[in-house]
């Protein structure tokens, strides 16, 4: 009986959601884009690199996930909001944001009575949003590094200086970006992304999918605001992380944290689904 539950919400999260998908697809090329635009101003206003140096593919990686510098108060230099950082987790999960509330209201009574436990509705949606986040996260990695390939960017995942002003990234004092670091950065960053997409269906459960997005919204700006671990967003950032750059957050916290908040929406969703009067919904 979870197969068929779980073949109805793919059909919504994942082929009916396909126009969503093409949005993020278009953000991440225009993302590539402007990281190679905004080399190319750069080695132009610096006549002593060469004009044939060009962005490596761990540059145009780091461009689309990198996040934002750390920010420390100044009544002299006013926090500047990372947008492209916000669009890119708010696009994770703007693809199932409304997974929840759209299921219900199209549930089939008949299919819930046959289950005979409703938690299986919500592990459904649990195994589809993971699916959809690591999708999302894939298409992401792809679209950056093959438009990054296609624009003339180096075959290499080490991070050039350059990229550091032209990202605004001066706090943050890069370490050597080799394969074995850099790998395992951006996984945290896929790991916190499909977090909060869990803890905003989460959410979900208790106010409409508009207020869970908004609050998410707002968590987003006091991560990139604040660099402590509660605000586990800074796992989203590949500049934030010890990893790659010193003073980051640790990644062992992090992954100990994202772990806590994984299984804590799971099973806070388990509990809420399982008191929770959806038959009426799907009746009306």
């Amino acid at each position: 009986m979870f197969y068929r539950i779980f073949a109805l919400d793919v059909r919504r999260s994942l082929l009916g959601r396909w126009k969503r998908f093409s949005v993020a697809l278009l953000f991440f090329v225009l993302v590539a884009f402007a990281c190679k635009i905004s080399f190319s101003n750069a080695y132009l206003q610096s006549p002593q690199l060469s004009p044939f140096a060009a962005p490596t593919l761990g540059d145009f990686l780091l461009y689309a996930f990198g996040g934002c510098d750390l920010y420390i108060f100044d009544l002299d230099r006013p926090f500047a909001i990372p947008f492209q950082w916000l669009l890119l987790i708010l696009l994770a999960i703007y693809i199932n944001f409304d997974l929840t509330e759209e299921s219900s209201a199209g549930l089939n009574v008949q299919l819930l009575l046959r289950a005979g436990d409703k938690k299986q509705y919500w592990l459904s949606k649990i195994l589809c949003i993971t699916i959809s986040t690591s999708l999302y996260f894939m298409l992401g990695v792809i679209v950056t590094l093959g438009c990054g390939s296609a624009l003339g960017g180096v075959s290499s995942l080490e991070i050039d200086n350059l990229i550091l002003n032209v990202m605004n990234l001066s706090s943050m004092v890069p370490r050597e970006a080799t394969s074995p670091a850099f790998i395992p950065t951006l996984l945290m960053v896929w790991f916190a992304i499909l977090t909060i997409t869990l803890l905003q269906q989460l959410i979900s459960l208790f106010i409409k999918p508009i207020g869970s997005f908004l609050v998410m919204a707002v968590f987003l700006f006091l991560s990139a605001y604040f660099m402590k671990p509660f605000f586990f967003g800074n796992y989203a950032m590949i500049i934030r992380n010890a990893l790659l750059c010193e003073g980051g957050v640790d990644a062992a916290e992090g992954i100990l944290i994202l772990s806590l908040v994984s299984l804590a929406s799971i099973a806070g969703g388990c509990v809420v689904y399982d008191r929770k009067d959806i038959l009426s919904k799907g009746e009306s």
